[in-house]
């Protein structure tokens, strides 16, 4: 290996990029003081490491950085690059050309490349290590070090001697070793002191950690039980419950059915009072007509006796003679037999006439009842359907049905979850006018959920995800923020036809949601129908949404949605649907009352034209019996009258000469009006009786629709009792599945036992509560705590085994190296005493000299003293000149490279204090070192330059910078032989 090559630029006086070739043997670099010469010795030492600016001769490291000069600016960087020929591989670096290249910055900052690649200052140092390089070998020598090696104390000499024994390495391992053994006992120190510590708290945490862990089986026991236990107790109450509901709604619809009846039998029989009250008013003013009709018969009876006995006695008296006066009088028999018999066929067909009438307004009124009584079933259906959706809506608005399952649960969860205000939808409302826009402007978002934190969200999430429980929206309040349209944008819409306001405008809600509002509908348009909308959308270039109260949306970018309207499973729709549907379900049941009240008058009708048809028939039964008897009396009236005559007698003919009589059609007349008084007095005093009946049984149903009103009522009440009580139950159920273990009923029915006793299960849920609380005080965090102590521990332990481990094998490898070390310098230290004897007495022409220990019992920090005694002279080295300490020195030199060859080596005007004979005497030994070692010499000495085969020529041309020159001195003695 060889130094084959120095590029230096920026380097102090090297201004220019300079390249020095060098080659092997020796090679000489002559020139005036003050030219620059030194600083190729100075750059070499500088590339391979050395760190003192004082060694460079500066002040501080960047005075190395070329400073400037008159007609030169300063440069901003120095670099010098070494290149070594490496093909015997004497440094250990795969390449058989190595170059090491050092750069500075004016700011202070340095890099170190290793083949053009950056490295650390370590590696170059550990690169040529022992090689005989080193920034403490003789390899790099100056006439300041001749001087100060033979004057240094002992102890200072040692690190040269170190250098050359190869023992460099192995002190430097050793101070690194000793460092990390002192950092090893250090952190042993540390750690002993922590292990000690955790030693005192690891007891008291392990009894407190048993305790904990036997609480916590404990307390999963009691979870797995009791949560068997309450979602058995919740399944079986909710069963119970949903009976009780089911229970509750029948006695519902029959407490109003009741209620109904009651109403309608109260109605009835009030209704029926007046009916009879009202009968009794006619029967009491027809008695008195029938009295007076029947007195008037009874006087108008009298005098017909009386005519009727007349004309018997003349009849009886009249002698043949007065013929003529019986046939009168028969005569006027016979026509008063005409007369009752006409009047009762006439009496006979307008009762029948009467009869048929009664017989098609009867028909008339079962049709009509028939009617009724559809429309009332048609109704009933109606109702029906009506409380069923009622019931959804109720269900909807009330348990949050039409909600998302995520959302549901957290609203049932409210209690035990802090912040949770509502959905959106719950906590504004608005006019109905705006409520389909609203609801289409809100869409899903009619669902999220309002709270008041950011926490209490993830809080609220956490809660859903560890129950399994779906997935819910949140708007915290402290975390929104409001939306609005911006001035442009508004002013352009609200002057757009159509243009009614923003979303937010048409709500109505509590001030503490405002931002959440704003948010989700601040800058929400809302415009009277799709046309207009399309034009304010187009205005506002589609960067706010439109929505149109019919429920049609124009979405930012100019996407459009819409068609028919479909009610949406939500309670804020469903709260307005509600009060449609009861008001609704009101009057149905109102128009329900009153078709039965019809239909209740329809069947009272029914059964007085009924009860009036069987009046009439049995009058016609009668009067048929009467008209038969009227006509016998005719007709033997008649046979008499032709008996008297001897000749037949038609009846048209008699009828034809019938006279007047008055007083019989007066008779018949107050017959009529007396038996159609009795007839109507009959048929009321029926109806009346029928009322009576009627009133009764409606009385009867009364009763017991009022006691069966009462007992539902009362079963009601117990049964809301029972429900109540069910519901609490229920709740604290829930309240303790949530509270106790954060559980939603249906994550716990996942995890419940349902085949449990559950008398047995309770038994052992107070067993269970029994032992925890007889634990007393219980740190549960002290499982965390021992196991981190504990594993603390554990480490450490492992640590501090490790570390004296660590300890022991550092001391061992200290030993070792201390032995290697002893052995090294010692072998090498006696050869090169020995040499250095042989050395001497060459360069000094004779006497003797020798390296002694100052401390032959401790090899390891000895320092060295130097023996010499030239010819002549005693052995006292601050006794001698200039140039004898220079030939000590460089006896001492010469010594190490003879037991050590070094790969080169710069001797700085090492040679200046010798004279003529010792500086050829100095060249001819350095020569015999050149076919083994590279010497780069800087002098100005004839002796020298004779023996380099090479000599570069140091000049300043230019003020300040410096330039060299090479000749080769054999190229140049056969030139010059010539």
């Amino acid at each position: 290996m060889y130094l084959k090559r120095i590029e230096l630029h920026g380097f102090k006086s090297f201004a220019d990029k300079s390249v020095v070739e060098f080659m092997p043997g020796i090679t000489g670099i002559v020139g005036p003081n003050g030219c620059g010469k030194s600083n190729i010795t100075d750059a070499i030492r500088w590339v391979l490491g050395e760190k003192s600016a004082k060694a460079m001769r500066g002040e501080t490291m960047t005075d190395v950085i070329f400073s400037g000069s008159e007609d030169r600016k300063a440069q901003g960087e120095a670099e010098v690059t070494l290149v070594f020929n490496n093909e015997d591989h004497f440094l250990d670096f795969n390449s058989n050309e190595i170059e090491i290249t050092r750069r500075l910055y004016r700011t202070g900052d340095s890099e170190f490349l290793l083949n053009r690649e950056q490295c650390r200052l370590k590696d170059i140092t550990d690169l040529i290590m022992d090689t005989g390089l080193g920034r403490d070998s003789l390899s790099i020598i100056s006439q300041n070090n001749i001087n100060e090696f033979v004057k240094s104390k002992p102890e200072d000499r040692r690190a040269m001697f170190e250098e050359a024994a190869g023992v460099a390495k192995y002190k430097k391992r050793k101070i690194e070793t000793v460092r990390k053994l002192e950092r090893t006992t250090d952190n042993l120190d540390r750690v002993q002191d922590i292990c000690s510590e955790l030693e005192r708290q690891i007891g008291p945490l392990k009894r407190q950690k048993e305790k904990a862990e036997t609480y916590l089986e404990f307390k999963e026991e009691l979870q797995e039980v009791e949560v068997s236990v309450l979602v058995k107790e919740i399944s079986t109450l909710s069963e119970e419950l949903k009976t009780l509901n089911k229970e509750l709604e029948d006695l519902e619809n029959e407490r109003i059915t009741n209620d109904g009846a009651v109403i309608l039998d109260e109605k009835q029989s009030e209704e029926l009072e007046k009916k009879m009250y009202a009968l009794d008013q006619e029967v009491n003013e027809l008695q008195e007509k029938l009295l007076e009709a029947m007195n008037e018969v009874s006087s108008l009876e009298t005098q017909k006796v009386e005519i009727d006995a007349n004309r018997k006695h003349i009849l009886e008296t009249t002698s043949q003679e007065d013929i003529e006066q019986k046939k009168a009088s028969m005569k006027s028999i016979l026509q008063d037999a005409i007369i009752d018999y006409n009047d009762r066929v006439k009496r006979y067909n307008d009762v029948k006439k009467e009869k048929n009438d009664l017989a098609q307004k009867d028909s008339l009124n079962k049709k009509q009842q028939a009617n009724l009584r559809s429309l009332i079933e048609k109704k009933n259906i109606d109702i029906h359907n009506s409380r069923t959706e009622k019931t959804r809506l109720t269900d909807i608005i009330e348990n949050k049905s039409g909600y998302s399952y995520g959302v549901r649960t957290i609203l049932g969860a409210k209690n035990s979850l802090s912040g949770i205000c509502g959905t959106l939808g719950d906590l504004i409302e608005t006019e109905e006018t705006y409520e389909t826009a609203l609801a289409t402007a809100l869409g899903g978002a009619v669902q999220f959920i309002v709270t008041r934190t950011n926490d209490q969200a993830k809080e609220a999430i956490y809660f859903l995800r560890k129950n399994k429980a779906g997935r819910a929206t949140f708007l915290p309040i402290d975390t929104m923020k409001p939306r609005l349209l911006r001035d442009e944008a508004k002013m352009l819409a609200e002057q757009s036809l159509g243009y009614l306001g923003v979303m937010s405008d048409f709500v109505t809600y509590d001030k503490s949601i405002s931002d959440v509002v704003l948010n989700q509908l601040g800058n929400t348009i809302v415009a009277d129908h799709l046309d207009h909308a399309t034009e304010i959308a187009k205005s506002i270039y589609h960067r706010y949404r439109v929505v149109t109260l019919e429920g049609d949306i124009i979405n930012v970018g100019g996407s459009l949605t819409g068609g028919a309207n479909k009610h949406t499973n939500n309670s804020m729709m469903s709260k307005r649907e509600l009060e449609r549907v009861s008001r609704t379900l009101d009057q149905q049941e109102k128009d329900l009352n009153k078709m039965k009240s019809d239909l209740h008058t329809l069947e009272n009708e029914g059964r007085e034209i009924g009860q009036l048809f069987m009046q009439k028939q049995m009058s016609l039964a009668k009067l048929e019996l009467v008209v038969t008897n009227k006509k016998n009396e005719y007709e033997v009236a008649k046979a008499d009258y032709e008996n008297l005559t001897h000749q037949s007698v038609e009846l048209d003919e008699v009828i034809k000469g019938t006279q007047n009589n008055e007083l019989l059609d007066r008779l018949n007349d107050a017959k009529r009006r007396r038996d159609e008084l009795k007839e109507t007095i009959q048929a009321k005093r029926t109806i009346r009786m029928g009322y009576v009946n009627e009133n009764e049984e409606v009385s009867r149903r009364l009763r017991e629709h009022r006691a069966a009103l009462k007992d539902v009522e009362s079963q009601s009440t117990d049964k809301k009792v029972a429900k109540s009580r069910l519901e609490t139950e229920i709740q604290n159920y829930l309240l303790r599945l949530n509270d106790a273990y954060a559980m939603t009923f249906e994550h716990a029915q996942e995890k419940a036992d349902m085949s449990i006793d559950i008398d047995k299960a309770k038994d052992k849920v107070r067993d269970l509560r029994q032992r925890i609380a007889s634990l007393g005080h219980v740190n549960v965090e002290s499982i965390e705590q021992y196991n981190d102590v504990s594993t603390r521990y554990e480490t450490l332990s492992t640590q501090r085994s490790q570390l004296l481990e660590a300890q022991d094998s550092l001391l061992k490898a200290i030993k070792d190296m201390d032995a290697i070390m002893v052995e090294k310098f010692s072998t090498s230290f006696e050869a090169i005493n020995k040499a250095f004897n042989d050395v001497f007495r060459y360069l000094f022409g004779g006497g003797h000299a020798s390296l002694k220990y100052t401390d032959p019992d401790n090899i390891l920090e000895t320092g060295i003293d130097i023996e010499a005694q030239p010819p002549g002279k005693a052995a006292k080295l601050h006794s001698f000149s200039g140039g004898e300490n220079a030939l000590i020195a460089l006896s001492c030199l010469f010594a190490m490279i003879s037991v050590k060859p070094s790969p080169l080596c710069i001797l700085d005007e090492v040679e200046a204090a010798l004279d003529i004979a010792n500086v050829e005497r100095f060249a001819k030994y350095l020569r015999s070192f050149s076919d083994q070692t590279q010497f780069i010499v800087v002098t100005h000495r004839e002796g020298t330059m004779a023996e380099c085969d090479l000599l570069y020529g140091a000049t300043m041309q230019e003020k300040g910078v410096t330039k060299l020159v090479s000749v080769k001195l054999k190229d140049a003695t056969e030139y010059a032989s010539s």
